[in-house]
Order: structure tokens, then sequence, then C-alpha cells
């Protein structure tokens, strides 16, 4: 499974609901809701997130403090312990939409709870990648990655090896 932004979103919760997937990738993904609710857009708008959660794309209806139970079930970190998924995480470290913090944050629960994961940060990139070398270097370690959990190839050694903090 893979998805970017609401995508990554939406792949970090599902691998927190179910063990069907045999791997994922999430890219510039929201795993902590009640953190990103009080979020000021960098986008040009800074407004609060908040609309977004309650009445736009996250469809939630009700503020954070009229469900509160709501919000923290839809919240990836929060559930973490239930993944089992190896985890491919990317972001821009510029990233405007969503802080990259997001991502790292999901990846450090996932090291803490011992669950395969390899964070990319991709220093000068936004929310999406618009240089080609990391557009390239992405979709080939995207490849590799579906490719090592999917087809068993072990030739990847920066999947076996880990990145220089593992």
């Amino acid at each position: 499974m893979c998805g970017h932004s609401f995508g990554g979103y939406e792949a970090n919760f599902i691998i927190t609901q179910s063990d069907i997937f045999a791997a994922a990738v999430s890219g510039a993904g929201i795993s902590d809701t009640t953190g990103f609710y009080f979020n000021i857009s960098k986008n040009g708008t800074f407004q609060s997130e908040m609309w977004r959660f309650e009445s736009q794309q996250w469809r939630m209806g009700k503020s954070l403090y009229e469900d509160k139970k709501g919000y923290i079930q839809s919240s990836p970190i929060i559930n973490a312990e239930k993944n089992k998924t190896p985890l491919l995480l990317w972001a821009g470290k510029q990233d405007r939409v969503v802080p990259y913090a997001q991502s790292i944050s999901y990846y450090l629960a996932m090291r803490k709870l011992q669950v395969k994961s390899i964070m990319l940060v991709y220093p000068k990139e936004d929310h999406t990648l618009e240089n080609p070398s990391n557009k390239e270097d992405l979709s080939r370690r995207m490849m590799d990655w579906f490719d090592y959990f999917l087809k068993r190839k072990s030739d990847s050694e920066w999947i076996s090896t880990g990145t220089s903090i593992d």
C-alpha cells in the first residue's frame, strides 16, 4: 500500500487497523491527528487546520473537544503498537502543508516498537518532490521496498542495513 499527503495518513492509519499488507509507503503523511488539528498552515493561508478536520477532508463533523475519542481512534501514532507492517516513510524537510516532523514522529514510534521502518528526508523539498534526481531516488527506493517485502529480493543494501541512524 502506498499513499501521499492524506493518502499518507490513510496508509499510516490502515496499517494500525489491519495486517493484510506486506509493506507500506507513507509520504508526507499525518500521524498525530490531535497535534495536526492545532497546526497552522504555512502554505500561504496561515490558518488553523481545525476546519479541515471538522468539515472538510477529514469529515470528523465535530471539534477535538466534542469528540476526543474519535480523534484518538483516528490517530496512527496513538495506535502505533497495533502496526506490524514494514513502513517506508518519506517527507520534504521544507514541507509547508504537513510538517515533516509528523513523519519523523511516526518513524520514531515504529523504531521504538521494533517495526521495520526507514525514514527518507529530502532536505530541500516541499510537500511534493520537485527535483528530478529526488523523484528518481524515491521511485527507485519505493520499487526496492516493495520488491524486498513482496518478492523477497534481498539485494537492496539500504533496506537490509538501514539508514545512517539505524
